[in-house]
């Protein structure tokens, strides 16, 4: 258990030391993902391993449901409780429907609110009543839609943008000229990009990544 404590201190002293320079670069977001990492990470041990009492002594506590428990733990906190709506429609694009599938299930968002999950990219009818989260990758199909969604006629009560990753400075612009603007409430960035598929196992699902997550980071030119 030792080894990977310290693993993870040493990703989290390399992201601190060099991610902020470089914070949209590749590497960089490599880094931020395992700074996450080290904090789920970390939150699990200290459940699993225990509480110190006032006389030193140790006692077990509860399971915190490992890896996974802390990612619903976060997505609960930061997005699905961030606002209130008896009522909400969910929309996410397919690779934040995958990160989302890996740790939660259809009772559980409908436990916080979530009335209807939609996929982003398809024709959808309004309901003016409904505040809409939106959770996608920043990319220029997704930014476009999430635009287009506001560029007629209002669709719904309020939108809350919660990006899968770093958000582009160019996307940002793009999303503060759109319509879609004044009836924002957030734009939240959610490092979350990896999937936890199980209670007690971490997995990045992708393939030869980890001599890039590990590897330095290459000197600004």
């Amino acid at each position: 258990m030792a080894f990977p404590v310290c693993l993870l201190g040493f990703l989290r002293r390399t992201y601190t030391k060099n991610g902020e320079s470089e914070m949209c670069a590749h590497k960089a977001h490599m880094h931020i993902q395992a700074h996450c990492l080290c904090d789920f990470y970390l939150t699990w041990y200290a459940g699993r391993v225990g509480a110190s009492k006032a006389d030193g002594s140790w006692q077990p506590r509860e399971s915190s449901n490992g890896v996974c428990g802390c990612v619903q733990d976060h997505i609960f906190h930061h997005m699905l409780d961030a606002f209130h709506g008896l009522s909400k429609v969910f929309f996410c694009d397919a690779h934040a429907a995958a990160v989302l599938s890996c740790s939660l299930r259809l009772h559980e968002l409908m436990k916080h609110g979530v009335t209807l999950l939609g996929d982003l990219m398809t024709p959808r009818r309004p309901i003016m009543s409904s505040p809409a989260p939106y959770f996608f990758v920043v990319e220029d199909a997704s930014v476009s839609r999430v635009a287009e969604d506001w560029m007629a006629k209002v669709l719904y009560r309020d939108a809350h943008i919660f990006a899968l990753g770093c958000t582009p400075h160019r996307r940002l612009q793009q999303l503060v000229r759109a319509r879609i603007a004044p009836r924002a409430m957030r734009l939240k960035e959610i490092m979350l990009d990896f999937a936890a598929t199980e209670v007690p196992v971490f997995h990045l699902s992708m393939q030869n990544r980890f001599p890039q997550l590990l590897s330095p980071l290459s000197p600004p030119n």
